[in-house]
């Protein structure tokens, strides 16, 4: 018969060490998640700057020449911040996309490892 005593200290760490990476995808995750939230956030306040800078040129236009010259103007302004916010997504999809490579990486290398130890 076995002697060995319950010890709850290694079954913890032995938990931990089995489901951080899941736990770490899931911070990541939630990063990202948030990171594109506010991206989204961003690009709405753009759109209504533009919806409210649209009204107010055609309420204060006096002649069709100058509403036209009005809305190229911010169309133009909006086309610059618009190019702003896509460069904007494509960074935070690279990021977000280098930061899951990365954990799927460290993943497998430690399950590799553990493999190779129980071999």
């Amino acid at each position: 018969m076995s002697d060995q005593k319950f010890d709850p200290t290694t079954m913890f760490d032995a938990y931990r060490s089995a489901w951080a990476p899941t736990l770490r995808a899931q911070q990541e995750a939630l990063k990202a998640i948030e990171s594109f939230g506010r991206f989204q956030f961003a690009i709405a306040g753009d759109y209504l700057e533009w919806t409210l800078a649209q009204a107010k040129a055609n309420f204060s236009a006096a002649t069709p020449s100058e509403l036209a010259a009005t809305q190229t103007a911010l169309a133009t302004q909006f086309g610059a911040k618009f190019k702003t916010r896509v460069e904007e997504f494509v960074h935070l999809a690279t990021t977000a996309q280098t930061s899951f490579n990365q954990m799927l990486s460290e993943a497998t290398a430690k399950v590799a490892e553990t493999r190779k130890a129980s071999s």
